[in-house]
């Protein structure tokens, strides 16, 4: 029988990000107006400017009891918030390293977010009114960074990615509760639940994150096979049309 995973939130004991006084979004005659901090590269860098710092936003989801872990939910919460690790050169020898927090992620994808917003004109009508954090992330990688309409000076030095991609949908969950945009605009959220996969000599099904295991006979199984079955069609159903 799989192990019993800790109870997540209900949503009414669910917490909110703490009310922020950092500059967000407003909309008067049609359109956005981004803050002047948000397109100043040490300002949008600087940690205590992320506007979720205890990642509240992310209670609810089936990893927050996991975020210590290697999970995507933690290498998230690392990568925004810096961390400490040690290095071990090929001779052996061991050091200490600090990655740097990079809030600046967010900031990026929130300037491309209401770029897209604002201008669906840049994308096919498919796509109007269901905008995600991928599409986003998309768009903020695939371009030349100084062509975004919004674009702090320094971020023109980054010539790869600015936002990495497998965090688009952490990413939009954040500018949706954090930035100030309407409701009408939110992005699209996409679904996020624990990737299973599928042993091929005996046939269990696990979960990376959870580690939960559901072997055949099992009560449950079942149920896991088919939910395998649905995220593999999934993902070749957003391979193919996005």
């Amino acid at each position: 029988m799989p192990a019993a995973t800790p109870a997540d939130p209900v949503p009414s004991q669910r917490r909110q990000p703490h009310p922020s006084m950092l500059p967000k979004l407003t909309f008067t005659d049609g359109s956005y107006n981004v803050p002047k901090e948000w397109v100043n590269w040490d300002w949008i860098n600087n940690i205590e400017n992320y506007p979720d710092p205890e990642h509240l936003v992310f209670e609810g989801e089936y990893d927050w009891n996991y975020r210590q872990g290697n999970g995507v939910l933690g290498r998230y919460i690392r990568h925004v918030s810096g961390f400490k690790y040690q290095r071990i050169s090929k001779s052996g020898k061991r050091s200490d390293v600090n990655s740097q927090p990079k809030p600046y992620i967010y900031y990026m994808f929130a300037l491309a977010a209401i770029e897209l917003i604002e201008n669906p004109r840049l994308y096919r009508d498919a796509h109007v009114g269901a905008l995600n954090g991928q599409f986003v992330v998309n768009y903020a990688n695939g371009i030349e960074v100084e062509n975004l309409k919004w674009v702090p000076e320094k971020a023109g030095k980054r010539k790869k990615h600015v936002v990495p991609a497998c965090y688009g949908a952490l990413l939009s969950r954040v500018f949706n509760e954090t930035s100030g945009v309407k409701a009408d605009d939110k992005l699209k959220l996409e679904e996020r639940e624990p990737k299973k996969c599928l042993c091929p000599y005996c046939k269990a099904v696990f979960e990376h994150v959870t580690r939960l295991i559901y072997l055949p006979g099992d009560k449950g199984y079942d149920e896991a096979r088919k939910k395998l079955g649905s995220q593999i069609e999934y993902r070749l159903h957003r391979d193919l049309v996005g």
